[in-house]
């Protein structure tokens, strides 16, 4: 068995495997930057040039794909959380501003979450706010990719006869 995956690695796993399923005629990136909002520092607002060297603090979000009449914006998480959500509704919501999006606008935004597993409650929670979830299982079981995080543990291993 080859060596642990940690959740980067795994989670975009997940993107590239699920983006590779989609319909031909649909146009997808990744790690897109949605913002186009100006960086302060010490109470000035820095130069379009100096925001672009600090641009590791933009918001980036895993994907984007447009489907024609609507672009997703897409959080890959190995467990949707309620933070990965609350993640990817805030890029939607950025979204517009973008330089991405001028290629796509007027396109409906819909922001989703990406899984290999979420929790019922968090989901219909957040699909009530606008944000769908997709569950796709990759070539790697969901185990696989904890073990980094659980190496001891039997994460969804069935349990053993006595």
């Amino acid at each position: 068995m080859g060596k642990p995956q940690n959740n980067a690695q795994g989670e975009m796993q997940l993107l590239a495997e699920w983006i590779a399923t989609l319909p031909h005629g649909w146009k997808s990136k990744t790690h897109v930057n949605v913002g186009a909002q100006l960086l302060e520092y010490a109470g000035a607002r820095l130069t379009p040039a100096q925001s672009r060297a600090f641009g590791v603090w933009n918001d980036w979000a895993d994907a984007r794909v447009w489907t024609g009449p609507s672009v997703w914006i897409v959080e890959a998480k190995l467990v949707a959380t309620g933070a990965a959500y609350g993640q990817v509704l805030d890029y939607a919501a950025e979204y517009p501003d973008s330089a991405d999006y001028e290629q796509f606008a007027p396109a409906w935004i819909l922001p989703v979450v990406l899984t290999t597993a979420a929790r019922p409650r968090t989901a219909g929670f957040f699909q009530g706010k606008g944000v769908n979830t997709v569950i796709f299982q990759p070539s790697f079981p969901l185990s696989q990719a904890l073990a980094k995080l659980f190496p001891a543990a039997q994460i969804l291993q069935p349990a053993s006869a006595p």
